[in-house]
């Protein structure tokens, strides 16, 4: 870092994180709840296709000149216009009707693993409209609230089962929520210039980080991610390099409000930690990094220096 200087970090008046529920988050849910149930299917024949009709096609792919399809897929399900593998095919169908045929020449995109050997190919493809449908959502009736809930009798039921489920969840987010906020606030208080180098290193080291845990949490390739998220590996590393710059300077300013207040563990609470630390070692409860004194006293003092700046800085 070439210079950091805390700025004012006392009295910030920060307005804390809202946790009413908003009328737009029930609808949410509501939306959610729906669409956890079958959908209404009805056949369209005559009628043209819409965005967001469901469609059952045959689709036959062609590589520049050839006459044989190097892709094939029968009975094909779409939503017509939504994101996927063939949404440059669904896009083309918008306007047809069941029974039609489609022709169109395209360059395959990189965005489906699956086509990954004709990425930047040209190829024509042929689809053929077997079936149309319009989806419809179920109503949100009686008899499909109460196998949601027995309990409730109605949709105001309902509403008010949601809101108290979105209120327990936003609580549950309220103090990180309040972190956030202050760091933000703090950080327009500091005077502060990266070392370009030291950040690239560590935003090259949280890539890396991210990219084994990708395949040890979840199972995916870095590539495959990147394809779901639409984005390249440059726009990750630069999404590292912005989270690298948080981190370096909340450390920084938490350092510094330790030693400007002179924020110190109290014997009772070392002892405290001591002798959770051994209990904890003995039944083998914690995770091995915790089993260090240090780490968790550090911990501990953060966890003490957070708890002052929301208290001094949170609006009443």
């Amino acid at each position: 870092m070439k210079q950091f200087e805390l700025g004012q970090y006392k009295a910030l008046n920060v307005k804390r994180f809202d946790t009413t529920v908003q009328e737009e988050e029930i609808q949410q849910a509501l939306d959610y709840i729906i669409g956890s149930f079958d959908e209404i299917e009805e056949e369209k024949r005559n009628e043209p296709i819409k965005t967001n009709d469901y469609v059952i096609v045959d689709i036959d792919g062609f590589e520049k000149d050839a006459t044989v399809p190097v892709i094939r897929n029968i009975d094909t399900k779409l939503i017509v216009g939504s994101e996927g593998v063939f949404r440059e095919v669904s896009a083309n169908l918008l306007g047809k009707k069941m029974g039609d045929t489609v022709t169109f020449e395209t360059v395959i995109q990189p965005d489906a693993l699956e086509f990954q050997r004709w990425w930047g190919s040209e190829f024509t493809f042929t689809v053929k409209i077997k079936s149309v449908f319009v989806v419809k959502k179920p109503e949100l009736t009686e008899e499909l609230i109460r196998k949601v809930e027995p309990d409730l009798k109605n949709l105001e039921d309902l509403k008010n089962m949601l809101a108290l489920k979105i209120t327990h969840e936003k609580e549950g987010k309220e103090r990180e929520a309040n972190i956030l906020l202050i760091f933000q606030a703090l950080v327009k208080q500091c005077k502060y210039e990266f070392d370009e180098e030291e950040l690239d290193s560590a935003a090259e080291d949280l890539y890396k980080k991210f990219t084994e845990e990708l395949k040890i949490v979840d199972d995916m390739e870095l590539m495959e991610y990147l394809i779901h998220r639409k984005i390249t590996a440059d726009q990750l590393l630069a999404e590292c390099k912005e989270e690298a710059s948080r981190r370096i300077l909340w450390e920084l300013m938490i350092n510094s409000v330790i030693e400007k207040e002179e924020i110190n563990l109290t014997p009772d609470e070392i002892k405290y930690l001591e002798k959770r630390i051994n209990e904890s070692r003995q039944n083998g409860q914690l995770p091995e990094e915790f089993m260090d004194i240090n780490f968790l006293l550090a911990s501990y003092l953060r966890k003490k220096t957070i708890d002052y700046l929301l208290k001094i800085n949170l609006a009443s």
